[in-house]
């Protein structure tokens, strides 16, 4: 599944499209929190504002933060040593990227990875596809967006759908 905001740019440059993605109202995230279970989320971005906004979002739907990565090889630790029950992962990142820490990820345990990146070219997509990832985000996306893709990556991986372990490159 694919889940692409209105514009896609890398970065929460626009301040004010940035302050529109964190407000709710209390109500709709009391309902949310009811009908939807609670996940530990583990976020890997190297992007700050990126990664407290997704946090305060995973908050707002009820959602625990495990931690936050700033790159894929903290990510790949981070998920071995804390396990989250998905992991929410930035393609781009340093040390390595996210599709490589994914891969590396998958090749000890199986765990929900949403992909979510400010560019959704061709062989990126062709890459998670590969790795049997079943959600991908464009940033920028909403919560409802964010919400969707938690619960079908979590239902595809515990339903036995088509996420499995993947080997080494």
């Amino acid at each position: 599944m694919i889940v692409q905001g209105s514009a896609q740019h890398n970065r929460f440059e626009d301040q004010s499209l940035m302050n529109m993605a964190i407000e709710y109202i209390p109500n709709q995230e009391k309902a949310a929190r009811q009908e939807t279970k609670s996940y530990n989320v583990l976020i890997a971005d190297d992007d700050r504002t990126m990664a407290e906004l997704l946090a305060a979002n995973l908050r707002r739907l009820g959602h625990k933060v495990a931690g936050i990565a700033w790159n894929g090889k903290e990510a790949v630790d981070m998920t071995l040593r804390l396990h989250p029950d998905v992991v929410i992962m930035d393609i781009y990142m340093p040390v390595l990227d996210g599709l490589q820490a994914a891969r590396d990820i998958l090749s000890h345990r199986v765990v929900p990875i949403v992909l979510s990146t400010g560019m959704s070219d061709p062989k990126s997509l062709d890459r998670a596809v590969d790795l049997h990832l079943v959600a991908y985000l464009v940033k920028p996306f909403s919560p409802a967006q964010l919400k969707v893709a938690i619960h079908l990556a979590v239902a595809q991986t515990q339903g036995g759908g088509s996420v499995a372990p993947v080997t080494p490159a």
